[in-house]
């Protein structure tokens, strides 16, 4: 064998041997690319997970704080109806109707009688059952 074509077989090995390992190499990056992908692909997943689990509950935080001023609202305006019925009660009532005899040692005498203590009374006694005939 000439030196020749032992040179050309060492050349001819070696390219053989380098397809090998380009080949192992462009094998192992695809490996690594497709695992990248997939891990990319799966904190893709779970991100989006998470924000629809986080949009939810601000959304329902939302809409239990909306719940909540309307219901404020609904009774700071029943509320305040309540206190306008008494107030015209008040207006439409005399005080001259509320009097109470103090009674002496010679006379008895008629003193007229707060009427903001009966309507206080009255209005104990009273306001739930205003409430639900009104609403």
């Amino acid at each position: 064998m000439s030196l020749d074509a032992v040179l050309e077989q060492i050349i001819n090995e070696a390219n053989s041997q380098k397809e090998k390992i380009i080949e192992a190499a462009k094998q192992q990056a695809d490996s690594f690319i497709q695992a990248a992908k997939a891990e990319a692909e799966a904190l893709y997943q779970e991100l989006i997970s998470k924000a629809r689990v986080d949009y939810k509950n601000q959304r329902e935080r939302l809409m239990v704080n909306a719940r909540l001023e309307y219901k404020k609202k609904l009774l700071q305006t029943k509320q305040e109806l309540i206190d306008s019925v008494f107030k015209k009660l008040k207006s439409t009532l005399k005080s001259e109707r509320f009097k109470k005899q103090q009674v002496l040692v010679d006379k008895v005498k008629e003193i007229p009688e707060d009427i903001d203590f009966y309507l206080s009374k009255f209005r104990q006694d009273y306001e739930t059952e205003i409430a639900r005939i009104l609403f």
